[in-house]
């Protein structure tokens, strides 16, 4: 087999994959992070049997791709993407490119171990979690205006001898100071100061509510009370980081009908605003903070599984979920050989998905049987 020429951006799955090509015996040489006329001048190179596009960003996946197959139509192509609208397209454009996603391998490998990990120790999905602030607020406001509500007709039909309709009906009048019930003056001394006690129980719990109500409707809603987008109490899978592989991830887990809750640091990632069409709730927060951790039911879950693009955040979480909940299985993405093998035999923490491993060997294979198919 010919050398191959990768492009793109440095980072782990580069290396990885350069690591692969030359274990397999096949000459390898990385462009990484240079222009598109240096680009151009390497792939006028002779001695080159195909090319490998790696990087995260789709748009320069794109440009580079087309470049390459602009100037080297007779060469093998490779590309990592994610987004499958542009794949699609690419594939119109360019039919002999062959678009590989990383993050659907790494997350179709993950979905594996987290039910092989979960199913032991799975707990029946149950119930109804807020872990959004905002909702949670809104949520503890408007049941104690229904508690004030109550307890002002409850009152009412002892005090003023009403009947249920005139108590619901003048109470919630008087709840929301608009009047009192007919006959309130010339009632008991306990009913006026248990009313008035009610009425300004009632103005607090008006301006939290309306405070938290402004604060949601503010704020993107990425989860809900009811629907899809609810996050569960119990029997769920938690996701911490919600990238392109914990996206994918999550989806290959609800294709799976296991339940799932996200977690992302990053209000404004882009797989954030995937996840809102996608009917899957996230929350907001690190995942590697204990009471964060706590606020997202971690003594309830059927298994946790640490994604997020940086090894020393995951085995972070992994370190912060044994401690709090020593018997939830968890499940650890890390990129990197060497942290994932020290991971595997210092630490314990739990099954481990050597991510970069899996997409370069699978970039490897089809390298090689695209030469041979030459």
């Amino acid at each position: 087999m010919r050398d191959v020429l990768v492009i793109g951006e440095a980072g782990g799955l580069a290396a990885a994959l350069l690591l692969k090509l030359e274990q397999a015996g096949v000459g390898a040489e990385s462009a990484l992070a240079l222009s598109d006329s240096q680009t151009a001048v390497l792939l006028a190179e002779p001695r080159f049997g195909a090319v490998a596009v790696i990087t995260r960003d789709d748009v320069l996946a794109l440009r580079l791709t087309l470049l390459s197959a602009h100037l080297r139509p007779d060469l093998p192509l490779w590309v990592t993407m994610f987004d499958r609208t542009i794949t699609r397209e690419l594939g119109h454009v360019v039919p002999a490119v062959h678009v590989l996603s990383p993050s659907e391998l790494v997350a179709a490998d993950l979905a594996a171990q987290c039910v092989a990990a979960a199913l032991p120790s799975r707990r029946r999905p149950r119930g109804t979690r807020l872990v959004d602030d905002a909702l949670r607020l809104l949520v503890r406001a408007g049941t104690g205006l229904l508690a004030t509500l109550l307890f002002e007709s409850a009152i009412s039909m002892l005090a003023l001898h009403e009947s249920l309709v005139d108590a619901l009906y003048f109470s919630t009048r008087s709840v929301a100071t608009v009047a009192g019930a007919p006959g309130a003056g010339a009632g008991a001394a306990w009913f006026k100061i248990l009313s008035a006690i009610d009425t300004l129980a009632a103005l607090l719990l008006v301006a939290v509510f309306t405070a938290a109500l402004v604060r949601r409707l503010s704020r993107p809603r990425l989860t809900t009370l009811l629907g899809a987008r609810a996050a569960p109490a119990r029997g769920h899978v938690l996701l911490v980081g919600f990238g392109q592989v914990g996206f994918r991830l999550s989806q290959e887990l609800v294709r799976l009908g296991i339940p799932v809750l996200g977690v992302e640091r990053d209000p404004d990632a882009q797989c954030v605003r995937l996840a809102r069409a996608a009917g899957i709730p996230v929350a907001i927060g690190r995942g590697d903070d204990r009471e964060t951790l706590e606020r997202l039911g971690i003594r309830h879950c059927a298994a946790v599984a640490a994604v997020t693009s940086t090894d020393l955040v995951n085995v972070a979480v992994g370190l912060a979920v044994s401690d709090l909940a020593p018997d939830t299985p968890l499940v650890l993405r890390l990129g990197d050989g060497e942290v994932a093998a020290e991971t595997d035999s210092l630490l314990h923490l739990g099954r481990i998905c050597d991510a970069h491993k899996i997409a370069a060997e699978t970039l490897v294979r089809g390298l090689r049987a695209s030469s041979e198919a030459r």
